[in-house]
């Protein structure tokens, strides 16, 4: 009989806990281990915390020795372990993956996560929106409790049994902030209803969607620890030490290193010959030479140099001389259109798409489905 995992569970404690033999039990947990690293290519053993609820059987013989086991890390992750007369052999399931195109519309209560959690949804889904607006939206700051979001996306099943999600084929926010944003996925690119693409060539962020928060401004200021009037030629953004830091555009990173005041410090020199710098930075997740892309991860914030917090120090050069950065109305915005040959297929896309969320009223489809067959 299958039961599930529970907090702080892992592969050795739950055949630990059901086999009277120890060398049943370790060879078990290398078999199942070895399997699951293999096919997964993630660090796991025995002693690998498992997420609980997940689904797991171990059968024993009258004597308490193994028989056989199964393990479902997912429902399309799904790992089985049997005694033969040569030892133990492990093995994956091979689940078959079905993708779905679903809808669903929301209110925001409370942040874009705890929203989708509320209906149902997981966090994977939230995490997807937010990369499919980053560009428009900071859902930490300009997010606001009644807003609403109607998504047309992709749930992926295994065997029939839901398993994650694809891709986000259309999303339209309406924010009393924002005003309407909407998103069409078009040859993998996502585009506004003018068919321009939503991509830019600037980050809102180099803090993803962490709040921003500006804790010394670009100026004149007494240094906090000098104690000295300084011109201070960046923005700090307060931000909980780790929190990852992003390239605010594509360029080559030109210096990452120790620098004497800001301490883990990353320069890039970007296509448009603009710089980025990124100063505290607790740890340095690239290296000078090295060519980056937007929105990759350039380190954590941290509070390295001389620093009374974990914050980031950036900065931003035009023609080698330090500027405010640009702010959300001076973002470099996205000049590339839908081509012209590909526009009307692009629009009929977009009018089938935009039709079936705008019928939508607040609450999920699925909802309504379940309703009507208690009825």
């Amino acid at each position: 009989m299958a039961e599930v995992t529970g907090e702080g569970d892992t592969l050795f404690s739950l055949l630990n806990d059901n086999l009277t033999d120890e060398s049943d039990c370790k060879q078990v947990v290398a078999s199942l281990a070895s399997a699951v690293h293999a096919s997964e290519d993630l660090p796991f053993d025995g002693y690998t915390v498992l997420k609980s609820g997940r689904s797991y059987s171990i059968v024993v013989d009258g004597q308490g020795r193994f028989l056989k086991a199964t393990l479902e890390l997912a429902p399309d992750k799904v790992f089985h372990a049997t005694r033969q007369h040569d030892g133990i052999r492990s093995w994956k399931e091979e689940v078959v993956l079905d993708f779905r195109v679903e809808s669903l519309s929301f209110r925001l209560r409370g942040d874009l996560e705890k929203s989708l959690l509320s209906i149902g949804e997981g966090k994977d889904l939230a995490s997807k929106l937010a990369k499919v607006f980053k560009w428009d939206i900071n859902f930490q700051s300009e997010a606001v409790w009644g807003d609403t979001c109607k998504v047309l996306f992709e749930r992926r099943y295994a065997d029939d049994r839901p398993s994650g999600y694809g891709r986000i084929l259309c999303a339209v926010y309406e924010g009393r902030k924002t005003k309407r944003k909407t998103a069409v996925l078009f040859n993998g690119q996502y585009y506004d209803e003018d068919g321009t693409e939503l991509k830019k060539n600037f980050l809102k962020s180099p803090l993803g969607n962490h709040r921003l928060r500006i804790s010394s401004g670009f100026g004149p200021r007494v240094h906090p620890i000098l104690g000295s009037w300084r011109h201070h030629k960046g923005v700090d953004y307060a931000a909980p030490k780790g929190t990852s830091v992003q390239c605010v555009a594509n360029g080559m990173v030109t210096s990452a290193g120790w620098h004497d005041q800001l301490g883990n410090f990353v320069c890039v020199k970007h296509d448009d010959g603009n710089e980025s710098r990124y100063g505290h930075l607790n740890r340095i997740s690239t290296q000078k030479g090295k060519r980056i892309k937007q929105d990759e991860k350039i380190g954590l914030v941290g509070q390295t140099g001389l620093a009374t917090g974990p914050h980031l120090h950036f900065e931003w050069l035009v023609n080698g001389v330090h500027k405010p950065p640009p702010s959300k109305d001076k973002l470099v915005k996205s000049v590339r259109t839908v081509q012209l040959p590909l526009k009307s297929r692009f629009m009929i896309v977009k009018q089938e798409r935009l039709h079936s969320l705008d019928g939508m009223t607040l609450i999920r489809r699925a909802a309504r489905a379940d309703l009507a067959s208690l009825q």
